[in-house]
C-alpha cells in the first residue's frame, strides 16, 4: 500500500511545481497572479460577493446599479466554496490566489490520475498531465485573470472517474464541470456523448446536470434572455485558422485567447490516433466548433455560446490521451509538447503581478453612493474595450470602501441591467465617447442617493477642469484632492436641508 501511494509522488511534485513556479515573482512580490487590466480584477470582486452571500446563492448583487442593483452570477461558484475559509481570514485577494494555485496542480494531477487509470505509464501520464494542465489555453487563463477557466480538472476529473467505474464520483464530477463554468459542461455533456457508446457509464454520469441544476438556475435567471451574438463576432471569439506568432518573439500577449498546441503535439498523436480513433475524432469534433465556424451554430443553446474558442478545453483532453500511449524509444520525447507550449506559445511563461490596493483618498469616503467618474463602457464581446482598466477603481477600491455605485456593470454583454438616466450626462463626458458633453445632472444624482464622487483626473486629459468647474457650478463642494484624485462632496437633498 505504502509503495502504490508513492507511485503518485512523482505526479503530485510536477502538479505542485506547475501550479507554484511560474507564480513565484507575484507571490514573492505579495501581488495577485495575472493582468490587473483584463478579468483579475473581476474575478477578485465577484469572489467577495458570492462568499458574503453566503450560505445563500449571490443572484443579485446592489453593489452597482445602486438603488436596484443588477443581475449576478460569479463566474466560478467552485472557487467561491473552496476559497470561502481563507475569504473569512484573509480576504478576497488572498482566496482568490489560493484557489487559482489549487486548480493549476489540480488540473495536471487529474490528467495524470486519468491517464494512469488508462494503463499509461508514470512518465507518459505526467507528459500528458503537463500537455494538458500547463497548456497554453489553461495557462492563459491564469495569465488573464479568468477565473473560472484555471478549472480543467474538473474535466480531467469526470474522465477519471468514467474510466475506473466510480458511478457516483462520476455523477458529481460531472456536475462539477458544469458548475465551473457552462463552457466546460458543453464539454462534458458532448464528450459523455460519444463516450457512452464504449462506456455506458458516461451517458450515466450525465444524470450530474441535477446535481447541477441549482447554479444552472442561478446563471439564467441572473442573465436570461441572451440574444445569440452576431456570426462575425462569434467567430473572432473562436480559434484561429492560423499559425500562431511564437512567443519567443517580441509582444507576448496576456489574453486567453489561445489554442495553441504545437507542431510536435500534432505530430505524435497522429502517431496514437491509429490506437484510438475515438479519441482522435473527440479531438477534432470539439477542434471543429472550438472555430465558431459551421452551420451548426444556428442551433439552439449553440447559437447562445459566446466564447467559441472554450471547446479547446476537450480538443486538449483528447489530444493528451493520444500523445500519452505513443511509444517511442526516448521517453523524454512526449514532454515536448509542454516544452513547446512553454516556450513558443504567444502566452506569457510567468505569471504577471497586481496588486489591489485602494489610493489613500479613499479613506476620505463617508459615503454608501459613490459615483466614480469616468464610469465603465459597454461593449459587446469580441470588441475592445478601452474603459476595461478602469476596474481596478470601479470594482478594486469598492473592496475597501465598500460604497455602492449607481453604475451599472456589463459581463461581456449579458447583463440586462440599464443605467439611471441621469447618469448618461456623466458619462457624455468621457473622453472615450465622441459625443458633445451634458450639462450634469447632480441634483438628480443627489436625489439617488449619490453624496460624494470621485473624479479621476488622469482619466479625462482636456476635459478635466471643465468637468470639475461644471460640478462646482451645480452646488458640488471639493473635499480633498491627492495624486490626480479629487473627492467632491453632492449637496444634500432639496428634501432633506
Amino acid at each position: 500500500m505504502l509503495q502504490r501511494r508513492a507511485g503518485w509522488v512523482p505526479g503530485l511534485v510536477v502538479s505542485l511545481l506547475w501550479a507554484i513556479l511560474p507564480a513565484l515573482p507575484a507571490l514573492w512580490s505579495g501581488s495577485i497572479p495575472g493582468h490587473g487590466f483584463t478579468d483579475l480584477v473581476p474575478s477578485v470582486w465577484g469572489l467577495d460577493v458570492f462568499c458574503e452571500a453566503l450560505p445563500g446563492f449571490a443572484g443579485h448583487t446592489e453593489r452597482f446599479g445602486a438603488p436596484d442593483g443588477i443581475g449576478f452570477y460569479y463566474s466560478s461558484p467552485i472557487h467561491g466554496l473552496v476559497g470561502w475559509p481563507v475569504w473569512a481570514v484573509a480576504g478576497p485577494a488572498a482566496a482568490y490566489t489560493a484557489t487559482l494555485l489549487l486548480a493549476r496542480a489540480a488540473t495536471v494531477f487529474c490528467m495524470i490520475g486519468w491517464l494512469r487509470a488508462l494503463g499509461r505509464s508514470e512518465v507518459a501520464a505526467i507528459a500528458g498531465g503537463l500537455l494538458f494542465g500547463a497548456s497554453p489555453f489553461f495557462h492563459g487563463y491564469a495569465v488573464e485573470g479568468i477565473v473560472e477557466g484555471t478549472d480543467g480538472w474538473t474535466l480531467a476529473l469526470w474522465a477519471w472517474m468514467v474510466s475506473t467505474h466510480r458511478r457516483v464520483p462520476a455523477i458529481l464530477a460531472f456536475a462539477l464541470c458544469v458548475l465551473s463554468s457552462w463552457y466546460l459542461g458543453m464539454v462534458v455533456c458532448l464528450l459523455a456523448l460519444a463516450w457512452g457508446f464504449r462506456e455506458r457509464r458516461a451517458w450515466l454520469s450525465a444524470v450530474g446536470l441535477l446535481a447541477a441544476a441549482p447554479a444552472l438556475a442561478a446563471f439564467f435567471t441572473a442573465f436570461g434572455g441572451n440574444a445569440p451574438l452576431d456570426e462575425a463576432v462569434r467567430i473572432a471569439m473562436g480559434a484561429p485558422l492560423r499559425i500562431p506568432t511564437p512567443g519567443l518573439t517580441p509582444g507576448l500577449q496576456p489574453f486567453a485567447l489561445n489554442t495553441y498546441v504545437g507542431f510536435s503535439t500534432v505530430a505524435l498523436a497522429a502517431l496514437g490516433a491509429r490506437r484510438s480513433p475515438w479519441l482522435a475524432a473527440g479531438a477534432m469534433a470539439c477542434f471543429v466548433l472550438s472555430t465558431g465556424r459551421g452551420p451548426w451554430w444556428e442551433l439552439p443553446v449553440l447559437e447562445l455560446v459566446r466564447f467559441p474558442y472554450r471547446w479547446h478545453a476537450g480538443t486538449l483532453l483528447c489530444l493528451a490521451a493520444l500523445v500519452s500511449q505513443v511509444e517511442v524509444r526516448w521517453r523524454w520525447l512526449l514532454f515536448l509538447p509542454f516544452c513547446e507550449g512553454l516556450l513558443l506559445s504567444p502566452v506569457e511563461p510567468i505569471l504577471p503581478s497586481t496588486k489591489i490596493e485602494a489610493p489613500g483618498l479613499y479613506q476620505r469616503v463617508r459615503s454608501t453612493r459613490l459615483l466614480e467618474l469616468p464610469g465603465p463602457l459597454a461593449m459587446p464581446p469580441g470588441v475592445p474595450n478601452p474603459s476595461r482598466s478602469r476596474a481596478s477603481y470601479l470594482l478594486g477600491a469598492q473592496l475597501s470602501h465598500r460604497a455602492d455605485s449607481p453604475w451599472t456593470l456589463d459581463f461581456n454583454g449579458i447583463s440586462r441591467a440599464q443605467d439611471a438616466p441621469w447618469l448618461e450626462s456623466f458619462r457624455s463626458w468621457d473622453p472615450l465617447l465622441d459625443v458633445e458633453p451634458l450639462p450634469l445632472r447632480v441634483a438628480e444624482a443627489s436625489a439617488a442617493g449619490v453624496t460624494q464622487a470621485m473624479v479621476h483626473r488622469d482619466q479625462y486629459r482636456d476635459r478635466g477642469q471643465a468637468l470639475e468647474a461644471e460640478l462646482l457650478a451645480h452646488g458640488a463642494t471639493l473635499v480633498e484632492s491627492a495624486g490626480g484624485l479629487v473627492l467632491y462632496r453632492f449637496p444634500e437633498p432639496l428634501g432633506e436641508r
